[in-house]
């Protein structure tokens, strides 16, 4: 069964979320795959990336097919066509592969 977005999160889910209970990870230079990289083997996805760089190159992978964060034809990330986005931007969504580009630093909110 599809990602169904924020409409899968339990109320106490969504309460964690807001105040960042679930835990989070920096993300620099590197791009990371949730349940697959060392260090992120624990981790299904992450609900939120938060920029806190003057800006950052970010792409990140959605669970839900189309939703992907990135700037490729077709919608769907190719981890070459990122989205510059600025200090402070925060992006909602269920993604399990994320690529920050080198020098960029991202905090990724863990969802489960």
């Amino acid at each position: 069964m599809a990602h169904k977005g924020v409409r899968e999160f339990t109320s106490e889910e969504l309460s964690g979320i807001a105040l960042g209970q679930c835990g989070f990870k920096v993300i620099t230079n590197a791009t990371v795959e949730c349940g697959v990289t060392a260090g992120y083997t624990g981790i299904q996805y992450f609900v939120a990336l938060k920029v806190i760089e003057a800006d950052a190159d970010v792409e990140a992978r959605s669970v839900t097919a189309g939703d992907d964060l990135t700037l490729a034809s077709g919608g769907t990330a190719d981890f070459s066509s990122p989205v510059e986005l600025v200090n402070g931007d925060i992006i909602y969504g269920a993604f399990d592969k994320v690529e920050v580009a080198s020098g960029d630093y991202v905090i990724a909110y863990v969802g489960k």
